[in-house]
């Protein structure tokens, strides 16, 4: 009979790695306003991307009960949703009751990439999360962060200098933070830049070497 080996030590690393290449930023504003032509956009509009699937844990409910007021102060706002998921019906008839025209459901697409980089800010209010692989995707492509104060968010988001975490107890602090990032193009772009150097650490080349190392000290 073979021997099991059981290992009690935790390794970390810092998530499961991410194609830089596919998820990069824009070059320029020309390149960015290209994009959003392209997806019928406007170079005027103010975007925020939630990738998610639509699921209750993702917590689509409290984005969509303070876009009223968001759009009331933001009236370039536009919305980009882009998952699948049990709710997504739902969420499609009640933006449509609503005439939430400026809400798009991607339902499933292989274009999260493009849709990020023509993105002003990345946004999660996600109830509970490992890491939030959105959220890296999102720094990748050079957008600065707003998510809920939650244990893997709180990893990723370094506060004031790479995006906001706001109380999920609290709709208004969501609604500043968003409002804060519409009202400074310049920290956003700070952000963003910052996002970027950020997110090398989770390329798949530096998670494969990571893990890598961990099987090599176990075997």
């Amino acid at each position: 009979m073979k021997r099991q080996m059981h290992h009690s030590k935790i390794f970390k690393i810092d998530g499961v790695g991410i194609n830089l290449e596919r998820f990069a930023p824009v070059k320029n504003s020309d390149e960015k306003n290209v994009l959003r032509k392209e997806k019928g956009y406007s170079s005027e509009d103010f975007i925020l991307i939630y990738t998610a699937e639509f699921i209750p844990r993702k917590n689509h409910k409290l984005l969509f009960d303070i876009l009223p007021i968001l759009k009331k102060k933001i009236p370039e706002l536009k919305v980009i949703l882009c998952g699948k998921g049990e709710l997504l019906e739902y969420y499609k008839e009640y933006a449509q009751q609503n005439n939430m025209n400026y809400v798009l459901f991607t339902g499933y697409t292989k274009e999260v990439d493009l849709y990020c980089r023509l993105s002003d800010v990345c946004v999660s209010t996600s109830l509970q999360e490992g890491q939030g692989l959105n959220l890296v995707e999102g720094m990748a492509s050079g957008l600065p962060l707003v998510a809920s104060s939650i244990r893997g968010h709180n990893d990723v988001i370094k506060q004031y200098e790479n995006g906001l975490c706001f109380n999920l107890n609290s709709s208004d602090s969501l609604i500043s933070a968003i409002l804060l990032l519409y009202k400074n193009p310049a920290l956003r772009e700070e952000m963003g830049e910052r996002n970027v150097e950020e997110a090398k650490k989770y390329s798949v080349e530096i998670a494969v070497e990571h893990m890598k190392a961990i099987y090599n000290e176990i075997m």
